[in-house]
């Protein structure tokens, strides 16, 4: 399903993505969809990145005793109302990384 949306961009940049679009035989609007979902992946990236951040700030600005209680609070949340729940963490060195372990849903 796809529907219409009108933009405004510059001469030259039309003439870039005329030319983008003739050398991979693709129409201007595939050219622009995917350009436009390159573009909110970045976004959303960014934005993981950033709560990852915050979240890593506000945990090593608590004592160790208060960042020790806060993790085994969380490991009961996650394991209520599970028999099997053993803890198990998952780290990643890159949003790419983390993305593949979702979709491909590996677990311990």
């Amino acid at each position: 399903m796809t529907t219409i949306v009108s933009i405004s961009i510059p001469v030259d940049l039309r003439e870039e993505l005329d030319a983008q679009a003739e050398r991979q035989q693709r129409s201007r609007s595939f050219v622009v969809a995917e350009a436009v979902r390159e573009y909110l992946s970045r976004c959303d990236r960014a934005a993981f990145e950033e709560a990852r951040l915050h979240t890593l700030r506000e945990g090593l600005a608590l004592e160790p005793a208060a960042r020790l209680r806060l993790a085994d609070e969380l490991w009961q949340e996650f394991a209520r109302g599970s028999s099997d729940f053993r803890p198990w963490a998952a780290t990643f060195r890159t949003f790419d990384e983390f993305e593949r372990w979702r979709r491909e849903g590996e677990g311990p």
